[in-house]
């Protein structure tokens, strides 16, 4: 048995298409040994002083479709006609970027005659992550731009122990980058400049319980006089150790409740090393072993789309709600697979 899914991710800065194959039996479950991602192309709209312009990038993404589609089925070595199912991000993310998104599979759909299949984009982060990793029940540890989340399976959906109040973390980061100026004025450009700090910086430090809150960090930054590198360079280290280790206080008190094996750290955030590394250390002293994707399947892609519309149509979890919506919750999808 032969499926091809193609994915098409539009959430935020981030446009994509992607193919995913599948070669295994009826009964068998998509996995590694028998499921491939055949390309995953992607076209960014670069960071910029003034953020994102939610019209801006919508002009980007639909008039990259295009180009992204036809070169994501040349390296596939797919036809068009021999895709069974095109998946989409469904939400949560920018409105005006989910319905490019939406359109451009939807026209795909009606004009092949086949399944249109809307995905969680968080749970597209986590599922690519547990595929990846053979992650079975883990603690999963959600670090976006636009949100940050701690949870685990419970009764067939991912219920959310703890989270952020306010801001996700990388929306904290790229907020920074921009307010410093950084090159790129982003999240990178933090991360890049943290490794010459020297110097913590008194920062406010916010876990209530399993949640957590950043705009705290962002307000006393912006309070503080930053005018030479070494200041900046100083800013920017103590911001990352606080945020960071804010997390992972937070996940380690929920796996100390939940002792799951197994911790999973997936979204954009989780190429960041120094996150890795604080999460691997405190998986290990936990006794959990610790999961996460590579660089290339923790930032927004389609390949997470397609495979994940691929598990949701392996089990007939196709939902009937097709418009996008910008502020669904990943604790809102029943997990049949």
């Amino acid at each position: 048995m032969t499926l091809k899914v193609l994915g098409v991710e539009s959430t935020a800065h981030t446009f994509g298409v992607s193919v995913v194959g599948f070669s295994g039996g009826k009964f068998e479950k998509p996995s590694p040994e028998n499921t491939r991602v055949l390309s995953n192309i992607v076209d960014k709209y670069p960071s910029s002083a003034q953020g994102y312009i939610p019209r801006k990038l919508a002009d980007h993404h639909s008039k990259s479709f295009k180009r992204l589609f036809a070169n994501a089925l040349e390296v596939a070595g797919v036809r068009s006609c021999e895709l069974d199912a095109v998946a989409y991000s469904f939400g949560p993310g920018i409105g005006h970027c989910l319905h490019v998104g939406f359109v451009a599979a939807q026209s795909l759909s009606e004009f092949l005659e086949i399944p249109l299949i809307p995905v969680n984009h968080a749970l597209a982060h986590v599922e690519i992550t547990r595929f990846f990793c053979g992650a079975c029940n883990p603690l999963v540890v959600y670090v976006s731009g636009g949100n940050s989340q701690i949870m685990a399976l419970d009764a067939g959906r991912y219920r959310v122990f703890g989270e952020t109040l306010d801001i996700g973390v990388g929306n904290l980061l790229d907020q920074v980058g921009r307010f410093l100026e950084l090159d790129p004025p982003d999240a990178l450009g933090v991360e890049r400049l943290a490794l010459k700090g020297t110097k913590l910086l008194p920062l406010p430090y916010s876990v209530k319980g399993m949640s957590f809150a950043f705009s705290g960090l962002l307000t006393a930054l912006k309070k503080m006089r930053l005018e030479t590198v070494e200041d900046k360079a100083d800013a920017c280290f103590s911001l990352q150790e606080t945020a960071f280790s804010m997390l992972v206080e937070a996940s380690e008190r929920c796996l100390c409740h939940s002792r799951n094996s197994e911790v999973v750290l997936c979204g954009g955030n989780a190429r960041s090393n120094r996150l890795k590394e604080m999460f691997s250390l405190m998986a290990d002293e936990q006794g959990a072993r610790f999961c996460v994707a590579t660089h290339e399947f923790n930032g927004d892609n389609p390949g997470m789309i397609a495979l994940t519309g691929l598990l949701m149509l392996r089990v007939g979890a196709v939902p009937a709600e097709k418009a996008p919506q910008q502020r669904i919750r990943i604790d809102s999808v029943k997990i049949g697979w």
